[in-house]
């Protein structure tokens, strides 16, 4: 079976993604995506070197599973608090054989 990983990576000013990670978390958007079925793993981290750059780490355990989390309510919510905030986003996809 194949596992998809998504890295996503996160610039612009250190209070925009401070903020927007909390909200993440305060909101529960981020524990309503853990329980999305197929979610392995759903991380925010900062960078350690550059307090404008942060990431978001996501494992997913197919395809399908990624695709159904991309067109679900949480997504949806997601886009409307990082509308809030003035972030660059630029995404890498992985596909990942066991």
């Amino acid at each position: 079976m194949a596992n998809i990983i998504v890295h996503c990576f996160y610039t612009g000013a250190e209070e925009d993604i401070c903020g927007f990670f909390d909200e993440m978390y305060d909101s529960g958007i981020h524990g309503e995506v853990l329980e999305e079925d197929g979610c392995m793993q759903y991380d925010y981290f900062y960078s350690a070197s550059d307090r404008s750059v942060g990431a978001l780490l996501e494992k997913w355990r197919d395809d399908a599973a990624l695709s159904k989390h991309m067109n679900g309510t949480a997504m949806a919510k997601l886009q409307e608090v990082k509308a809030r905030y003035h972030l660059e986003t630029r995404v890498e996809r992985f596909v990942v054989q066991d």
